[in-house]
């Protein structure tokens, strides 16, 4: 099988842009830097079916209402090849709770950064499309993600806060060939 270049997206971008990804975002973003492919990625996205070998989506999830995110997760699923890798991070509810429990427990005040600002963004954006609209627990996320046809696998975050985020990998199911 010959393999050519590989073709990375990098939904929901912002400010950060990933080194041989197509950075993608809205033009009209929070921050002043121009992704690559304006879009709005809670919609349809401007690739053809199974165009990207990875979709990588690092803190965007929790901006999608609840009741969109089965759709964008499916939308997210187009675009890749069979066989292709899913990569969200975002807010994580059960470590969110775990914290909340602890500081109560010590009789202690939560630490906001670790708690609200996942439950809700951090205030400081003062901006509407930077507060989140849902907070998943691994399980909820693991199911969507499967209802999208990937197989998944929970793992340590590796951006922003792991004590407080998750990171599920996604593998889109292979076609299968008759004939």
């Amino acid at each position: 099988m010959a393999s050519g270049p590989i073709t990375r997206l990098n939904l929901g971008c912002g400010a950060k842009h990933l080194p041989g990804f197509v950075n993608c975002d809205m033009a009209s973003n929070w921050c002043s830097k121009a992704p690559d492919v304006a879009c709005d990625v809670f919609a349809r996205l401007p690739f053809p079916d199974a165009y990207a070998d990875e979709v990588h989506a690092y803190h965007v999830a929790e901006h999608c209402y609840r009741w969109q995110i089965e759709g964008v997760l499916a939308e997210w699923a187009r675009v890749l090849k069979p066989g292709g890798l899913m990569v969200l991070e975002l807010p994580c509810l059960d470590k969110i709770l775990d914290i909340f429990t602890q500081a109560v427990e010590r009789g202690i005040a939560p630490p906001t950064h670790l708690t609200m600002w996942g439950l809700f963004g951090d205030p400081k954006w003062k901006n509407e499309a930077m507060c989140h609209r849902w907070c998943y627990s691994i399980a909820e996320m693991s199911h969507l993600m499967t209802q999208a046809g990937l197989t998944v696998e929970a793992m340590e975050a590796e951006t922003h806060q792991p004590i407080r985020d998750m990171r599920i990998e996604g593998r889109k199911c292979a076609s299968i060939v008759t004939g």
